[in-house]
């Protein structure tokens, strides 16, 4: 089952005890279950890789630490969704409309191509999801 489009901000709730919440350990749960999650392939993980290793370069985990998280989720159950080429014109929109990174953009773009809820932490995502119509992961009968 698909459950959501899932960025990088929601996910390091994973990763940072001082950033644990409910809502991402329901999620979390979901996905212990065997439910799937959607996640744009190669961006999220990129923006997983980047924020472990600012993590470490801020002496807020040790590269052990990051590898072990890193594993983590390599392991979730995802499907891996590749934003089509066309969309290419819907993100540019969306991000300069909501002033959004592209990467923030295409987390969107996808969510609404899918219609699925978008698992965010991330405010202005969050508003601009709202503003698009599309439902923000635990704001509505998703959990």
């Amino acid at each position: 089952m698909k459950l959501c489009i899932l960025d990088c901000s929601f996910a390091m709730s994973w990763v940072f005890a001082d950033e644990a919440n409910s809502l991402a350990d329901a999620l979390l749960n979901r996905l212990r279950e065997r439910d799937s999650v959607v996640v744009p392939a190669v961006l999220w993980g990129l923006e997983v890789s980047n924020v472990l290793q600012a993590a470490c370069r801020k002496k807020r985990m040790t590269r052990i630490q990051a590898e072990e998280k890193r594993r983590f989720m390599a392991e979730l159950p995802v499907v891996e969704v590749i934003p089509p080429h066309g969309l290419a014109e819907a993100i540019f929109d969306l991000s300069t409309n909501h002033h959004l990174t592209s990467y923030d953009a295409a987390y969107l773009t996808l969510a609404i191509e899918e219609k699925l809820p978008l698992a965010t932490k991330d405010g202005a995502l969050s508003n601009a999801a709202r503003d698009s119509g599309v439902a923000l992961w635990g704001a509505s009968a998703t959990l």
